[in-house]
């Protein structure tokens, strides 16, 4: 009975390198050509530096949705204009409380879901006028000790370039863990990164058949490169790994089918010296110098991937005293067609673009000038630099 309720509640849902040195490099036939800015203002009511966001169609027009934690609302901008064409506040209910807006999944006009930071419980899924249907709570929390409760939290990364997903009843999410994956042998063996919540059965599940890929097993790594990005294409779960030059393709019923060559020209075997206690100047050195990987996305106006590369560099004395550091390097976007075949690799220069707030529509790949060490950055305003492959 409980389920046929679920199904009638929400029918929409279940229906519907040296610094600064430049790398001569391969040579590619195709390449990224600058097509044009889009500039979005902002208000007093937002924040230029865009917490969390998701391009969406609404009736048959492309937007950037973004989620303003400064006003608790939904902004709604065109991404031809720039223009804000509506906002939407989130309700606030009693009945179902939100502490903070943390991460959030557009499924349709009328279902959009929230999620809290840390915890499963509280799943809120609101309407096109911002007013919240109901809440799940699938997640059995142990309270019987503060590491018990620890141990029970999921430190799901639902963020704008990792989404936690919704298809068919059930919400995808990643796990980047607070146990200290990457410390011991058997932290690894149990670390389970995907996770998934049934909104029909209220149940939670590790999915057993993606664990840490074998290429960590036999030491200690920083927590850094434990992190990842994947995404859903098609049949396909696609993951890349921060410290991984492969990708690893998981099918619809998340088996590994391949392994995937997708190494970057500027990578160099990775050198550090992990450990829980270091000091502060090692691990920063170890965080900017090393070449890593981040995100993954999929273009499907042009049919191809693009995997974003952070680029190592020597260390300056003030990286001690900056909150992210690692946004003074060089980045690169490495581009795969739809078969996973290297098409191309381009980099960009430091200090302008900030490679996490990117993503991908018609016209292009959108790639934002917030990077907090740009110097001509404009609070008022957000520009995007659209970058088209071909």
């Amino acid at each position: 009975m409980r389920n046929l309720l679920l199904l009638i509640m929400f029918p929409c849902l279940i229906a519907c390198s040296d610094k600064g040195a430049d790398s001569i490099g391969k040579v590619y036939t195709n390449s990224f050509t600058e097509v044009g800015q889009v500039k979005l203002e902002i208000d007093t009511l937002s924040d230029f530096n865009f917490p969390e966001f998701q391009v969406i169609q609404d009736s048959g027009q492309e937007m950037l949705l973004v989620m303003n934690k400064v006003n608790f609302s939904f902004d709604f901008y065109d991404l031809i204009s720039g223009e804000k064409v509506k906002r939407t506040v989130i309700q606030k209910e009693e009945k179902f409380p939100i502490r903070a807006l943390y991460g959030f999944w557009y499924h349709n006009s009328d279902s959009i879901f929230l999620f809290n930071q840390m915890l499963l419980n509280g799943i809120s899924l609101i309407n096109g006028n911002g007013e919240i249907l109901t809440q799940f709570n699938p997640q059995k929390v142990d309270r019987s000790s503060p590491q018990a409760i620890m141990k029970s939290m999921v430190n799901h990364y639902s963020r704008s370039a990792n989404p936690t997903i919704y298809e068919k009843g059930k919400l995808h999410f990643s796990d980047m863990s607070l146990n200290g994956f990457l410390s011991s042998p058997e932290a690894m063996e149990a670390f389970r990164p995907a996770v998934e919540v049934d909104l029909v059965k209220n149940e939670v599940t590790l999915i057993d058949k993606i664990r840490l890929p074998s290429f960590y097993e036999g030491k200690s790594w920083p927590m850094d490169l434990g992190n990842f990005s994947r995404i859903r294409q098609g049949d396909l779960w696609i993951y890349s790994w921060s410290g991984m030059d492969s990708l690893l393709v998981f099918d619809e019923n998340m088996d590994l089918i391949k392994s995937v060559n997708a190494k970057s020209e500027f990578a160099k075997p990775l050198k550090y010296t992990s450990g829980s206690n270091l000091p502060k100047d090692i691990q920063i050195q170890e965080r900017v110098s090393q070449t890593t990987y981040s995100y993954i996305f999929y273009d499907a106006y042009r049919e191809v991937y693009y995997r974003f590369v952070n680029i190592g560099r020597d260390m300056d004395e003030d990286d001690l005293e900056d909150q992210f550091p690692h946004l003074k390097n060089d980045f690169s976007i490495i581009v795969l067609d739809k078969d996973f075949n290297l098409l191309a690799e381009k980099r960009f220069p430091g200090k302008i673009h900030y490679p996490y707030k990117s993503f991908v529509g018609e016209k292009g790949l959108y790639l934002s000038r917030t990077n907090p060490f740009y110097e001509g950055i404009n609070e008022d305003e957000v520009v995007f630099d659209v970058y088209e492959f071909n």
